[in-house]
């Protein structure tokens, strides 16, 4: 995809097919990360929740980018099986109740629904920002997007400025202190590294990203 200001239901699937590409290119990766202090089984469970979703997606005839955001959240929420999983499809559930009503995701779509996501995660999973979690990349991405939809970005534009945020806020948790879940028990372990649930969600935000035709994509 080239630099847009909106995706239609077809193209975010296709958004969603490169996501999950990504994720099982950096499937070892995130094993690694979740294995200093968790069971290392994220990249494979992302995976397979991935591939579930772009499938499902696919799927879809003529959707819009709701319906397309609902069987993702579906597909995540049911073939991810782990906490990373449920999570992710809240926040693609809910999403999709931000973006209900709009044929086109434009930028203040996505800066709508990712603050409407992280404002679910942390309902949901009673957490916030700085306690090394997927919050600490997730939330700052959705303050990005925000701040480029309202000085008048374009789709590719909020992406971009997602992508970074989400990024930075990955490498941050390698300085947090371990605080919650499994990391938490056993902070020793966990300390120093990335966390690999923030790590995963900076892998989703930038191959959403370039598949918008982002600055620096990759050929997909």
């Amino acid at each position: 995809m080239t630099a847009t200001a909106g995706w239609s239901g077809t193209d975010l699937a296709t958004a969603v097919a490169i996501a999950a590409s990504r994720v099982t290119d950096a499937a070892g990766e995130l094993g690694r990360l979740d294995a200093q202090a968790g069971d290392g089984d994220l990249g494979t469970s992302l995976t397979t929740g991935f591939a579930a979703a772009s499938a499902a997606a696919d799927d879809l005839t003529s959707p819009d980018p709701a319906a397309v955001l609902t069987a993702v959240g579906r597909a995540l929420a049911t073939k991810a099986p782990s906490t990373m999983g449920t999570l992710l499809g809240t926040v693609f559930l809910r999403a999709a109740g931000a973006v209900t009503s709009s044929a086109v995701l434009d930028g203040a779509g996505v800066a709508a629904l990712l603050e409407t996501g992280s404002a679910a995660v942390e309902q949901r999973g009673g957490v916030g920002a700085g306690q090394r979690t997927v919050l600490d990349a997730l939330l700052p991405s959705a303050a990005a997007a925000r701040s480029a939809a309202d000085s008048g970005h374009d789709l590719t534009g909020v992406l971009a400025a997602a992508a970074r945020a989400a990024d930075e806020g990955a490498r941050a948790t390698a300085a947090m202190e371990p605080q919650v879940g499994r990391a938490g028990w056993i902070p020793d372990r966990a300390r120093g590294h990335v966390d690999a649930g923030a790590a995963a969600w900076a892998v989703i935000m930038r191959a959403l990203a370039d598949a918008a035709g982002a600055p620096g994509s990759h050929d997909d």
